[in-house]
């Protein structure tokens, strides 16, 4: 998608051809190019001291009438027309009015004195692209050619493009030559057939076949091309890049980049914005998008500017939610055994539902509630080899993206502890005793009492604390 850059002034510059004449509202080639120009993103102004036409932008200085020698005279001194308008690039058609069935003129003499008029000028202001075309030919009188001024027409031609073509190569000059004469395609007959108004104006379809050859062929060899590249539907949180490659400096004088973001759109930092691909975060966008604009505005070394503009679409890219089930563990049966799914979450939304399900296991047990975050069940009865309950969670988020994930609950069947009462001791009468159960041990699980009792001897003895894991007595008189 094309935009426009910095204004473009151009001079259409010659005789009646170029003031329209024979068009069906004076608008000649004119508005054809400039409608050309603005569509492919260029903002140009036409300039001169006349005004023809019905469109806004429609001065310029083509003098019905005039020869050669008048424009040279008038193109360059206090008072000239590029003092008083001045433009970047003329385009010029003159040449026609030099031309009759009597006046075999071909020299490019005059031409070449208009152009070092021009160049006059260029040497005390800016420099001017001139556009010089071979002129239009002609037709004979009520439509019956050849006519001699028809030939006389193509030998000026084939002279001023071969003197224009000199001055390109030996002086540097800033010309472009364009084939209006032959390239343009006009049919050198009458309307409605052809394309003429008259023997030598062209009606509205003659003049925009010179419109077309005056943008393709001449003013597109001259000013720059922006190409920001394709539009793109990229992921939200990538880096993206942005291509402008495909710009284009015709005359080779090399091209300056600069980059911006065109609102409205998340604001996002172009890294390398005066680079020919700069780079940018896609931002993490909603669920319905968004789109991002920017500008490319490349600048030749003649300050002719062009800009494009490149459309990115983030996407929002759904990320699933996280099913937690929590972490597997070993239970006793009969104990309640709790199941939690507080560890799930969904890094793009919220989660909206929780279910749960056993999955295998030798006994099936009851879930309550089934449906909630957090469920609980009571360990079955198993055998002496256990059981492994599998459970599964599913969890749902606001964009109906189903995750699962599961948890596996192993049920055993207690074993009884180990109670071990110490050494068998041999004491004197008297003495203190102390019996200690700190070697007692519970293979699954951890000892919670302690009970000691004496079950035989002929003395009964005291122990103290009888319900802790070391105790005493005192041994008695035997």
């Amino acid at each position: 998608m094309e935009s426009q850059a910095a204004q473009i002034t151009i001079m259409p510059l010659g005789a009646s051809i170029t003031m329209g004449y024979g068009s069906s509202e004076e608008n000649g080639y004119r508005r054809e190019l400039r409608d050309l120009l603005v569509s492919h993103g260029y903002d140009v102004d036409f300039v001169g001291s006349l005004e023809n036409g019905t469109f806004e932008d429609r001065q310029h200085e083509g003098h019905g009438g005039f020869k050669i020698g008048q424009i040279a005279d008038n193109v360059y001194d206090k008072d000239g027309w590029l003092n008083s308008n001045p433009a970047q690039i003329i385009l010029l058609h003159v040449g026609t009015n030099n031309i009759t069935n009597t006046n075999a003129y071909t020299t490019p003499d005059e031409i070449e004195t208009l152009l070092e008029e021009i160049e006059l000028w260029e040497q005390n202001n800016t420099p001017v692209f001139v556009v010089l075309p071979r002129l239009i030919n002609r037709i004979c009188a009520n439509d019956d050619p050849p006519c001699p001024a028809s030939g006389y027409t193509t030998d000026f031609n084939d002279n001023v493009m071969a003197m224009a073509q000199a001055r390109i190569d030996d002086l540097g000059d800033r010309l472009v030559l364009v084939d209006m004469e032959n390239g343009a395609g006009l049919y050198y007959h009458l309307y409605p057939d052809g394309d003429m108004s008259d023997d030598i104006h062209p009606y509205d379809n003659g003049y925009a076949k010179m419109a077309a050859t005056w943008f393709f062929d001449g003013l597109l060899k001259i000013l720059p091309w922006a190409d920001a590249g394709a539009d793109q539907s990229v992921d939200e949180k990538i880096l993206v890049t942005l291509d402008g490659s495909g710009s284009n400096d015709p005359d080779g004088t090399g091209l300056t980049y600069m980059w911006e973001q065109i609102p409205p759109g998340t604001t996002v930092t172009l890294a390398h914005p005066t680079s020919e691909k700069p780079t940018f975060t896609a931002p993490a966008v909603g669920s319905s998008g968004e789109r991002l604009t920017f500008e490319l505005t490349v600048t030749d070394a003649d300050l002719f500017e062009h800009s494009d503009t490149v459309y990115v679409d983030i996407n929002n890219v759904l990320i699933p939610p996280v099913a937690d089930a929590g972490p597997d563990k070993s239970v006793m049966e009969g104990r309640t055994v709790v199941l939690s799914g507080s560890g799930s979450n969904d890094p793009d939304g919220t989660i909206t539902s929780f279910q749960w399900e056993q999955v295998s296991g030798k006994n099936q047990v009851d879930l309550k509630p089934p449906d909630d975050e957090e469920t609980t069940f009571t360990a079955p009865a198993v055998d002496a080899e256990g059981d492994v309950l599998t459970f599964k969670l599913t969890v749902k988020d606001n964009d109906d993206l189903i995750t699962s994930g599961t948890v596996a609950i192993t049920v055993y069947k207690p074993e009884a502890p180990i109670a071990n009462a110490g050494m068998d001791q041999k004491v004197g009468e008297g003495r203190t005793v102390t019996l200690n159960g700190s070697n007692s041990d519970d293979p699954d699980g951890t000892i919670t009492s302690f009970q000691w009792e004496q079950v035989s001897g002929k003395n009964q003895v005291d122990l103290k604390p009888p319900d802790d894991e070391e105790t005493t007595f005192t041994a008695p008189a035997v």
